[in-house]
């Protein structure tokens, strides 16, 4: 063989290897959903609730791993509900382990059943494992059971967010009346973050596909908050350029001042109701759940009020000049 020659044999040996591997898998792969689907039809002939109890553990456990991977990622988004969102994953993954462990235990049990009936005497291998699925499939369905206690316990923190959010929300049109709750939303407004431009984009994204109206209110809400800090600017620049009028300018400029600020933290509690119900919708909670639809009521009547109150004290200002003689 020529060197040339060789050079050339060379690589299509790499490519066939490739080819054969490919097709080694590939046929590794046909053969074990045969042998998956012979189980399975193994498994109904004998008891049919454990094949239904297996493809539910199954379900659980990919519906998990997602919910799981989405709560990482919102927690690193959403820092205000970090804690919450820790507990929750916490209970999750055990939660997954159970699931986990009770399916791999029955797996492994049908696999060794199934392969006996192929080579001992079938009739005997279904007399005993007809048994023994009645067993599995009542260990099976208590780990569903209490897959889906650890789902409740979730929604019912996820539950108990959204309604302290809308309580605080609730309060800037109508004060509690009870001292404790009054010190449950001073904690919770001592306790909320500032959001980034990433998070607070997202959560108008998400408010305008449930509500585009409510969008346009906090809209206008932050076109006033922009407006009020431009002011104080300008103002400054005046106060500068005429310091005898500092008493005047410097009562309009605290005005604004406090106006963008209350505002801001206003809008940061907005925020902040609107990421309690976004966080609990990601994590599986239905739009239909009753504090979700509590929480869309409470916007509606507390944001449009939040923003005609904060339009009507910056008219105020506007209109404050008074002529001294």
């Amino acid at each position: 063989m020529t060197t040339l020659a060789a050079i050339l044999f060379i690589p299509s040996i790499i490519v066939f290897a490739l080819i054969y591997k490919g097709l080694s898998g590939w046929q590794a792969d046909i053969q074990a959903q045969k042998e998956a689907v012979a189980r399975e039809v193994f498994v109904q002939s004998v008891y049919t609730p454990l094949a239904d109890s297996q493809r539910t553990l199954l379900h659980d456990i990919s519906k998990m791993k997602s919910l799981l991977s989405d709560i990482e990622a919102l927690q690193n988004d959403h820092p205000n509900h970090a804690d919450l969102m820790d507990t929750i994953r916490k209970q999750w993954r055990n939660g997954l382990g159970l699931l986990y462990r009770n399916y791999s235990e029955t797996d492994k049990e049908i696999r060794l059943a199934w392969i006996a009936h192929n080579r001992l005497d079938q009739q005997d291998v279904l007399n005993k494992f007809a048994k023994k699925a009645v067993l599995l499939t009542s260990r099976t369905q208590k780990a569903e059971k209490d897959y889906q206690l650890g789902i409740r316990e979730a929604q019912s923190d996820l539950v108990k967010n959204i309604d302290q959010a809308r309580w605080l929300l609730t309060s800037y049109r109508k004060p509690p009346k009870s001292k404790k709750q009054r010190q449950k939303n001073q904690q919770l407004r001592e306790k909320i973050r500032p959001f980034s431009d990433r998070t607070k984009a997202d959560l108008l994204a998400y408010l305008e596909s449930i509500d585009p109206r409510l969008k346009s209110e906090l809209d206008t809400f932050q076109n006033l908050i922009q407006i009020a800090g431009q002011q104080s600017v300008v103002l400054k620049e005046y106060l500068l350029k005429n310091p005898d009028l500092k008493k005047p300018l410097t009562l309009i400029i605290t005005k604004w001042n406090n106006l963008e600020t209350a505002s801001q933290e206003v809008l940061k509690h907005i925020l902040y109701a609107i990421e309690s119900e976004y966080i609990a919708v990601k994590l599986g909670l239905s739009l239909d759940n009753p504090a979700i639809k509590a929480m869309h009521k409470s916007m509606l009547l507390n944001i449009p009020a939040i923003v005609a109150k904060g339009i009507k004290q910056k008219k105020e200002i506007d209109q404050s000049y008074k002529i001294t003689f």
